[in-house]
């Protein structure tokens, strides 16, 4: 078992070890040693350490650092999922004690449910023209019909 274990683990290296040379070599350096086309794993790693090394970075509207930009993100995530969870819980409950309601609005949350993300958000971009509070509605709209079901259940 153990020669198996270490046999996978050579197999593993080498293959991405290919990928990566293959991956260099694929990537062409054009006039000033930029690329063109898809850059290089040395390019794209000298890249991401320069992001990394300086998260927090804020040097205005369009130009703040990868951390700053996961924090927003992840704030934007937790008041979207907050507040269709406080709706949800308390839709789904009232629907999960009505029986009749349960049966008359179910139908609307089955076709609602499976509407894509990627389809609220040119509705919302468009309406509210702000990037921000459309992508808080679609994470709404992407997580409220599934734990109203799922609550009303």
């Amino acid at each position: 078992m153990q020669g198996d274990r270490r046999r996978v683990a050579i197999y593993s290296i080498l293959l991405l070890g290919s990928f990566l040379l293959l991956w260099q070599l694929g990537s062409t350096p054009a006039a000033g040693g930029k690329t063109q086309g898809l850059p290089g794993p040395l390019a794209v790693g000298k890249t991401a350490w320069e992001m990394l090394s300086n998260p927090f970075y804020d040097n205005g509207p369009n130009d703040k650092g990868i951390g700053l930009q996961l924090l927003f993100s992840l704030g934007r995530l937790g008041i979207g999922y907050a507040a269709a969870a406080l709706v949800a819980i308390f839709l789904g409950v009232v629907m999960g004690l009505s029986p009749t309601l349960y049966r008359a609005v179910n139908p609307y949350i089955q076709i609602l449910k499976p509407i894509s993300p990627l389809a609220w958000m040119p509705l919302f971009l468009y309406t509210i023209k702000d990037s921000g509070k459309a992508a808080v509605l679609v994470i709404f709209m992407s997580s409220l019909w599934p734990t109203v079901a799922n609550t009303a259940f």
